[in-house]
């Protein structure tokens, strides 16, 4: 009779198998997405987003009448969210909720990536540590390109780890995918091009064979030749980016903050990272596992160079001519959700006693979720974004009147003023020349300040508006009050002052009389 011994039961064991399926990317996706829908209608929208309404509520051919000295490198995201808005509107949960689905799409990559190259622990909780993270939830409630790049970028890498995997027998199919994400990637963000070196050294850390390095150059060349083209195009467009900080070590310390999530999660989530590459290192060294012997990359060298590299290559380029801004790395953030997963899956791993281990791993999922906590509350708030044009809007519906002028001292408070069109749209803007539309730009055109008062002739009640980017003591904007006031007389019936800006109402005391 051979004696045999039952294994003790492995209460872990099936959920594992479970998610060791399809079943894995839906976790963190559902995640993402219910954290990223908490509280999406409660920010108000901004000038950026701003930018997004004006935009898509034109035709495709007002559109394109705009690219050539105006927003090109948004042309794409622009294009993209025209039926969208047709269809569902411009409240702030309509703009939004593409971005919010697409840092769920990036969530379900981020656990594909993580359990190809580590594990299904590092997939899973890489995929988790993605949807706690307050950069993702800030950049899914925003009307903007950048949590598309992300997705993308994902998508991008996830497919480069496929064509360079041994056992794939027709690499060719996956590059041929490979080829339009990249390219999808830089017409949404330029910058996201960058991405291209950090799979370079991928691939140096991977050491394909010769064949790969062709078919991935190749592939490259492909994807990048029209965003050659598209960055020569858009090279007469730079003073819209005049604004950019130089480098400096605060650029530096906040683009460590953005990369990690907040100031406060900058420790753990490093301190994780570094648990994550020596885990990775020493798992794929002592025990070869399905993910090496397939030939896909080690997580570390997917990760480590697409946090990094494109940050870099940003700063260095910026010393002579200003090109960097932390939100234009958002596509770099899954690479940090994929080292901090595997510092947890290190951790998780790090005893065979389930009880220590489930121990560990609670006090480093509370490391980086605690932190995040006061950080997540405020970019739901209000007046969490630059202006807080919603409460503008709100003054405007509780006090204009029919038939009130507004007068907009400067272009940049009219492309403001698009954040909730139906409302300013109420007032009749006596200071335009031109319509944004008609003038192919945001900001439309402004009749000179001499001509204003006789505009304001006729009117009773007059609201002024105006916005955080502009000098209180420029001379055009000090002329432009002074012509309302020519128009008077009035009174001064309210002003009301919000994020980014201050709104007031004058109403007429008395006939208007000429001084010309």
């Amino acid at each position: 009779m051979v004696e045999t011994t039952s294994r003790p039961r492995d209460d872990t064991a099936r959920p594992a198998r479970w998610l060791a399926g399809p079943a894995l990317p839906l976790v963190p996706a559902a995640l993402t997405l219910a954290v990223s829908l908490v509280g999406i209608g409660t920010p108000s929208l901004w000038l950026d987003e701003a930018a997004t309404i004006s935009m898509t509520t034109r035709s495709y051919g007002d559109m394109l009448a705009v690219f050539p000295h105006l927003d090109l490198v948004h042309a794409l995201y622009y294009m993209i969210m025209k039926p969208w808005v047709a269809a569902f509107g411009t409240s702030e949960l309509s703009l939004r909720m593409p971005s919010a689905l697409a840092m769920a799409a990036a969530g379900a990559g981020v656990a594909v990536i993580g359990r190809r190259c580590l594990g299904t622990s590092a997939g899973l909780l890489a995929g988790l540590a993605w949807a706690a993270n307050p950069q993702t939830s800030r950049w899914a409630q925003e009307a903007r390109s950048y949590a598309l790049t992300a997705a993308v970028a994902v998508l991008a890498t996830y497919l480069l780890i496929r064509a360079v995997d041994r056992a794939e027998r027709h690499p060719w199919r996956w590059f041929a995918g490979y080829v339009p994400a990249v390219a999808a990637l830089g017409f949404l963000h330029l910058d996201g091009a960058l991405l291209v070196a950090a799979h370079a050294v991928t691939l140096l850390l991977t050491r394909p064979k010769a064949g790969t390095w062709v078919r991935w150059l190749v592939s490259t060349a492909a994807a990048t030749a029209p965003l050659a083209v598209l960055a020569l195009a858009a090279q007469d467009q730079k003073r819209q980016v005049k604004w950019l900080p130089r480098p400096s070590w605060d650029v530096a310390w906040t683009q460590v903050q953005f990369l990690t999530g907040t100031t406060a999660l900058v420790a753990p989530v490093v301190i994780l990272a570094l648990i994550g590459i020596v885990a990775a290192v020493m798992k794929r060294s002592r025990e070869p596992g399905e993910a090496a012997s397939r030939g896909a990359p080690s997580l570390p060298a997917v990760a480590l160079p697409w946090a990094v590299l494109p940050t870099v290559l940003l700063l260095a380029a910026s010393v002579h001519e200003p090109i960097f801004y932390y939100r234009y790395t958002t596509f770099c953030l899954p690479a940090v959700a994929l080292l901090a997963g595997a510092g947890l899956a290190g951790i998780f791993d790090a005893t065979p006693r389930p009880a220590v281990r489930t121990a560990l791993t609670a006090v480093a999922v509370v490391a980086l979720v605690g932190p995040s906590v006061h950080d997540q509350m405020h970019i739901r708030r209000q007046d969490s974004r630059p202006e807080n044009m919603h409460k503008a809007a709100d003054v405007i519906r509780a006090h204009a009147r029919p038939g009130d002028a507004v007068v907009y001292l400067a272009g940049a408070v009219r492309w403001s003023a698009a954040t909730y069109p139906d409302v300013f749209g109420r007032l009749r803007d006596v200071g335009m020349e031109v319509d944004p539309v008609t003038d192919a730009n945001l900001k439309g055109r402004d009749v000179p300040p001499r001509d204003l008062p006789p505009r304001l002739a006729g009117a009773d009640r007059v609201w002024v508006m105006n916005h955080r980017s502009l000098n209180p003591h420029g001379p055009v904007i000090e002329r432009r009050e002074l012509a309302v006031q020519a128009a008077g007389p009035w009174r001064q019936a309210g002003v009301w002052t919000y994020r980014g800006g201050w709104l007031a109402l004058f109403e007429r005391t008395g006939p208007y009389r000429s001084s010309r």
